[in-house]
């Protein structure tokens, strides 16, 4: 059989699969680490994390410096685990989450909104008074057609032992430090 005697549809879907294999290869990768998700080996949006030091410190609710309170934001589920969520504080960038993390963020006293951003999943937001120290978790509920996310206020006692086993991101202001 000849070459010339292929149908053109083939040409033609065969060069389309090679061109879709191509374009599939150059497009950039989101960076990824790997991950321990209920007990499974899996690669997660990767984030910059503290040292175990700054975390076992956090993870032991240690009292604020004088004049500050703490926010603690936990992503304590492992939905989503390609999806990197940015936490803003009245607008500025404080934090990016991955599943399985926390962030512990230094803010005055007072009335703050924190707003939750993760790609392809509706944003989130609340107001908190923040006095010495507030506890948030956020969740993002996989349904069979969608996504619905979730922010609320959590007792000490509930962020304290869902933030056990998870990773203590750095803040915004303290990734260009390490």
């Amino acid at each position: 059989m000849r070459a010339s005697n292929i149908h053109p549809w083939i040409k033609v879907s065969s060069l389309v699969a090679v061109v879709a294999l191509i374009s599939a290869c150059a497009a950039p990768e989101q960076e990824r680490a790997p991950c321990r998700i209920l007990q499974q080996s899996s690669a997660c949006v990767a984030v910059p994390v503290h040292d175990d030091v700054h975390e076992d410190e956090a993870k032991k609710l240690t009292p604020p410096p004088e004049g500050m309170a703490y926010l603690y934001i936990t992503r304590p589920y492992a939905q989503q685990r390609g999806a990197r969520t940015r936490v803003y504080v009245d607008d500025r960038l404080v934090a990016e989450l991955r599943p399985m993390s926390f962030a512990r963020i230094a803010v005055r006293p007072g009335r703050h909104t924190v707003r939750v951003v993760t790609d392809k999943v509706e944003a989130v937001s609340m107001a908190t008074d923040t006095e010495k120290v507030t506890f948030l978790e956020y969740q993002v509920v996989e349904h069979f057609f969608s996504t619905e996310p979730s922010l609320k206020s959590v007792a000490r006692e509930r962020a304290s032992e869902s933030m056990q086993p998870l990773e203590m991101v750095l803040n915004a202001d303290q990734q260009g430090a390490h």
